[in-house]
């Protein structure tokens, strides 16, 4: 079945059959917010949904962020793949004339951004989901980048799996996605998500940071500095 429940996500929190998405990061001043969201979410969701029923993508998400975000970026884009294939030749799932009859000049969002679209593709390594995305339901996507990336990865597989699927924890989804570009020295290798039933259980949740570690985990040796950031997003739109 493809599903997402995100989760991410990661929210991400990616469907069994998921194994590749993309988040495509935009900011969106204040003055133009709504009709950004109109826009997206009346027009190039159906689009997105076509591609859904065609089997070129299983799900299509548009979230925003909740508070303000360092690198500057306002809403995100998800779009989730079963096959490395899917998601390399994603770009032809986006004409809406063929869908809807519109040409894609009207439909341009592009200009309503301060500065653009930024895009990076990922590839799930494992996920969990415990309950199903609701409108009160937000994520928490939390990005790193590890000195021992197998390491963290690989602990994430078993042990950290095998706690979450004993206790969530309050979770509804949880996930782990490698970055598969951009890459850079500067940017982070990997991110985890976490799903929570409302914002009130992801501010409890970030509220809590002592005894996180089990004694078998190396994290402090694989991730010595921790998330490069941590950042709460709740869908504005969500399609599969």
């Amino acid at each position: 079945m493809k599903k997402l429940y995100l989760f991410l996500l990661l929210s991400l929190s990616l469907g069994v059959n998921a194994q590749y998405y993309s988040i495509t990061y935009v900011n969106v001043p204040p003055e133009n917010q709504a009709e950004f969201a109109n826009i997206e979410t009346t027009y190039w969701s159906k689009v997105a949904k076509a591609a859904i029923d065609a089997g070129n993508q299983s799900a299509w998400g548009l979230v925003a962020a909740i508070g303000d975000v360092p690198s500057g970026w306002t809403h995100a884009f998800v779009n989730v793949y079963e096959t490395a294939e899917d998601l390399a030749n994603s770009a032809s799932n986006w004409d809406p004339s063929s869908v809807l009859g519109i040409d894609q000049s009207l439909l341009n969002t592009v200009k309503l951004t301060d500065g653009g679209f930024s895009v990076q593709n990922w590839a799930v390594q494992t996920s969990l989901t415990a309950g199903e995305r609701t409108a009160e339901s937000v994520t928490v996507w939390n990005f790193a980048r590890p000195e021992n990336l197998a390491g963290f990865i690989n602990e994430n597989k078993t042990l950290w799996r095998k706690q979450f699927e004993t206790d969530m924890g309050g979770r509804i989804s949880w996930g782990v996605g490698l970055k598969l570009n951009n890459r850079s020295q500067n940017l982070s290798s990997v991110m985890t998500w976490d799903r929570y039933p409302s914002l009130a259980d992801a501010y409890e949740a970030l509220n809590q940071y002592e005894g996180g570690f089990s004694r078998a985990s190396k994290m402090d040796e694989y991730d010595p500095d921790g998330w490069t950031a941590q950042v709460i997003v709740s869908d504005v739109m969500w399609v599969d």
